[in-house]
């Protein structure tokens, strides 16, 4: 594999390419396995050095879950989508989605000194980036396929008019990159680790690891039969064109691509993460695991994890979020009973795997990020 340099000077992340932050954002996280995943979370940043902010029930913003606060099953947990911390004309702010109720300067806690820009209107998190160029120039990715039906818009708004995007993101509009290449959410195939760099899913490269899965459990037929059939569904005439189609895209707006095997079936996606410039100048990459599913499958994040290795020069730290109990130990459980499309029965073996396969989002998608803005540019 190249081994490419990321070049990490004044680039950001998220929602974000791969910036220096203050901290992330998580809400709603209203179940016992939701909660494992924001502890988990919480050791994560522990280990950053960055702050980990909560809104657990729509009354005020803390860095702590109270076990013994009411909770509102209503806050969705898709913190990228409800929330987008930016800075405009000078001022952090936050992008906050007017379906959700709304906080005064008090109820955001920690975070009072961001301003707050209420609408309906503001693209899904998912379905964006933003970052910085060498010029420290900022530019916005964005999805312009992101159309949504009147019953979803209601959640998630839909793409504003185009004429408000440098507006709302305080972005040159030839900085603007519209990319009509995806079908689904940009966060479920692409990912920018450093500006001009950007992963991509290529089911390609999926299909080569599940080669190497086979040559390691030779016995695990079932198994690997489903990964293949989901590959192959993704990577027929059209799958393979769309994924070429991206890749051109990016290419013809300055962007690097990377080619890597991500996304393996509903409740596996690698790609779906979070990445950042970490104190050591270097990048730290949280996403998805697989641990306490099956050992097939937990191969599959080692394999991930060389080839991310591989691809990026200067990355760090990577870090695998499962939500797994942790006194509930691994066990190999009947594939055709469990392991099926999309992936059920990990809750608690698993907790973000099941919500994957269940919801369509991941750790990027409940997770939001919170530049630390006094160090970019």
């Amino acid at each position: 594999m190249n081994i490419l340099p990321v070049n990490t000077n004044n680039t950001n992340f998220n929602g974000y390419d791969a910036i220096r932050l203050r901290g992330l954002y998580m809400q709603g996280l209203n179940s016992p396995a939701k909660k494992r995943i924001f502890n988990e979370m919480k050791e994560i940043c522990k280990k950053e050095g960055l702050d980990l902010f909560i809104n657990q029930n729509n009354t005020r913003i803390s860095r702590t879950i109270d076990e013994s606060a009411k909770i509102d099953p209503l806050l969705s947990i898709w913190a990228q989508d409800r929330k987008a911390f930016v800075k405009k004309n000078g001022s952090p702010t936050i992008l906050w989605h007017s379906c959700e109720k709304i906080f005064n300067k008090s109820e955001l806690g920690p975070l009072s000194y961001y301003e707050t820009e209420v609408a309906r209107d503001f693209p899904k998190g998912g379905n964006y980036f933003i970052g910085y160029k060498d010029n420290g120039e900022k530019w916005l990715m964005i999805n312009s396929n992101s159309v949504y039906s009147e019953e979803a818009a209601k959640c998630f708004g839909d793409l504003p008019p185009v004429r408000e995007l440098p507006r709302i993101f305080d972005v040159k509009p030839e900085n603007i990159y519209y990319i009509n290449e995806f079908t689904r959410d940009l966060d479920e195939s692409v990912r920018p680790v450093g500006y001009p760099y950007v992963l991509v899913n290529d089911y390609g490269e999926v299909l080569k690891n599940i080669e190497k899965l086979q040559e390691k459990f030779p016995n695990s037929s079932e198994i690997i039969e489903k990964l293949k059939r989901h590959a192959h569904t993704y990577y027929g005439n059209i799958g393979k064109k769309i994924t070429e189609n991206q890749i051109l895209a990016l290419e013809a707006f300055g962007f690097k691509p990377l080619r890597i095997g991500a996304h393996y079936e509903e409740g596996i996606n690698f790609i779906n993460a979070l990445a950042f410039t970490n104190p050591n100048n270097k990048i730290s990459y949280i996403t998805n695991s697989t641990k306490g599913s099956l050992p097939e499958l937990e191969y599959l994040e080692k394999l991930f994890e060389e080839d991310l290795r591989g691809k990026i020069f200067d990355i760090e730290n990577i870090h695998f979020v499962s939500g797994k109990e942790k006194d509930n130990p691994t066990k190999r459980i009947i594939a055709d009973t469990e392991f099926s499309f999309p992936s059920l029965g990990f809750k608690e073996d698993n907790a973000i795997m099941n919500i994957l396969a269940n919801n369509h989002g991941g750790i990027h998608c409940m997770t939001a990020e919170i530049p630390d803005f006094a160090r970019i540019g």
